[in-house]
């Protein structure tokens, strides 16, 4: 898939389906995932093809 936009979430704002950017996460699809216990970094990576 080529994606034409990607954003990266917390699991935060996935979870509430937050807007950033103008884009809701629930509209993507779910690329990558990045959790860390050393960090705390916990992301969602979401593509958008619009």
């Amino acid at each position: 898939m080529k994606f034409k936009y990607i954003v990266i979430y917390s699991i935060k704002d996935f979870n509430k389906n937050k807007e950033k950017d103008g884009h809701l996460p629930h509209d993507g699809v779910v690329i990558n995932t990045m959790i860390s216990a050393t960090t705390g970094l916990n992301c969602v990576a979401v593509g958008f093809e619009k």
